[in-house]
């Protein structure tokens, strides 16, 4: 090929980026996707997912997926294989893009994006808003349409749209989400949030960690987050970072460099991930040990959580519960619970706050152990060693061989969302931040002290009955 033809080749590909990515090539246009943008294209076409998050340091090229997304939705297809996308409603495709400031981010990043994108060989037909943005775009052969908004507009003007797709670059105000997330529901669309998460905790809480109704948590979330070492060889080098680095304090490096937010850094169990962790309830095999933990109050909720351990070691969260009711009534309640599933008990402990006073003859403790004990369950007080114990359960969540070692059901959804949520209070440095949310963890450590360590059932003959312990 000679200089006149590389050119030429060169310059179709430049205008026509979107075919040429995914496709490796001498031609600087011929890209691929770093290893978050994979992961998150290969998440794209499950239809499972409603709801993702692109989130973490800066440039680890979230307006740059997000304007690719937003581009291939409004075509239909994958541009580069020509492979159609998948969607719920037939019909033209529409897509709204929500920015932040107009002047700063909407005309300096987002229009240049998605101009970076759109190939010059297909006709779009674009309509500027008052600002002298490019804010409605529609594609002349599909008739699919986007438009470009503002988070900084009233969330009133975002109601009463409705489409199959939302992205926002940058986390929205929390009214503008629930405004676009209403629109969706007609054509059960999908939200991407594109995002350096800083201080909003609201979307830590009711985005990446959503829970459904009953508690569980929503698998129809995907999450991703990355620090900028990841981009290194896509568009940025190591050189450049170091150079970045030396602008940011050290609660900037956590957020900037490595994709965590201020209130990230304060989780007590940070090894926890839901994708990771939590399984689909299946019956527990017989031999399995199961230890109790009773957390007691006595103007709330009492907490008890169900550990098994298997035969090779490995801890379950099989059980939880959470109600009102005196010590007789509660010891009853763990008692159908262990006969309902067969479960082979080991230990039962209870928060040492239950003995109460030395001179009291009928404590909490005392009524617990009395009606658990026909049914050949012992009661024990839990330790307190509250520090190792927490230093127990992340070794669980993440063991020395780069595995988990402990793993919850998914029909435990107050130890599944306590575990996720419980912070380190930034004065004292002790999980205290919030103390009515601490039960179910409470529990879980207090199990994890006792390390328990599985052994099989041992066959007796005593007068000729068999007798197993």
């Amino acid at each position: 090929m000679n200089d006149a033809d590389l050119e030429l080749a060169q310059n179709i590909a430049r205008d026509n980026r979107i075919y040429a990515f995914m496709k490796k090539g001498s031609n600087p246009e011929f890209r691929m996707p770093n290893p978050l943008q994979m992961e998150l294209l290969e998440a794209w076409r499950n239809q499972r997912y409603k709801v993702f998050t692109y989130s973490g340091a800066n440039r680890i090229g979230k307006t740059f997926v997000g304007g690719l997304l937003a581009v291939c939705t409004l075509m239909g297809e994958w541009p580069w294989s020509g492979e159609k996308m998948a969607f719920p409603f037939p019909g033209p495709r529409k897509v709204r893009y929500v920015g932040q400031a107009w002047e700063s981010h909407v005309k300096a990043v987002i229009e240049p994006q998605l101009k970076f994108w759109w190939p010059k060989s297909r006709p779009v037909e674009t309509k500027k808003n008052n600002q002298g943005i490019e804010a409605t775009w529609i594609d002349k052969r599909t008739k699919s349409t986007l438009e470009i908004m503002s988070n900084v507009q009233d969330s009133s003007v975002f109601e009463g749209w409705f489409g199959d797709l939302v992205i926002y670059d940058e986390p929205p105000k929390r009214d503008v989400r629930v405004a676009c997330a209403r629109g969706l529901i007609d054509r059960q669309g999908r939200e991407l949030f594109c995002m350096t998460l800083l201080k909003e905790a609201w979307i830590h809480r009711e985005v990446v960690k959503a829970r459904l109704a009953n508690g569980e948590p929503d698998m129809t979330v995907f999450n991703i987050n990355g620090d900028i070492y990841t981009n290194i060889g896509f568009g940025l080098t190591e050189e450049g970072i170091t150079q970045f680095e030396k602008t940011l304090t050290a609660d900037e490096k956590q957020a900037r460099l490595y994709g965590k937010p201020s209130y990230m850094t304060s989780l007590v169990f940070p090894r926890f991930d839901r994708d990771v962790h939590v399984k689909e309830t299946f019956p527990v095999p017989l031999d399995w040990l199961v230890d109790i933990s009773i957390d007691f109050h006595p103007s709330k909720k009492w907490a008890i959580v169900f550990m098994a351990t298997a035969r090779n070691g490995i801890k379950y969260i099989v059980d939880e519960i959470h109600e009102n009711g005196n010590p007789k009534y509660i010891a009853e309640q763990i008692v159908r619970v262990v006969k309902r599933n067969n479960y082979r008990t080991n230990k039962c402990i209870i928060d040492p706050l239950s003995k109460g006073d030395k001179n009291n003859d009928d404590t909490v403790y005392d009524r617990v152990a009395e009606a658990l004990a026909p049914q050949g369950i012992s009661l024990e007080t839990a330790s307190k060693d509250k520090d190792n114990g927490i230093a127990l359960v992340n070794n669980l969540l993440w063991t020395e061989n780069e595995m988990p070692g402990l793993y919850y059901f998914k029909s435990c959804p107050m130890s599944i969302q306590q575990t996720e949520d419980l912070m380190y209070d930034p004065e004292s440095l002790k999980p205290t931040a919030v103390k009515v949310d601490d039960d179910f963890t409470e529990c879980i450590y207090r199990l994890a002290l006792l390390n328990t360590q599985w052994f099989p059932e041992k066959m007796f003959v005593n007068n000729n009955v068999n007798m197993v312990l």
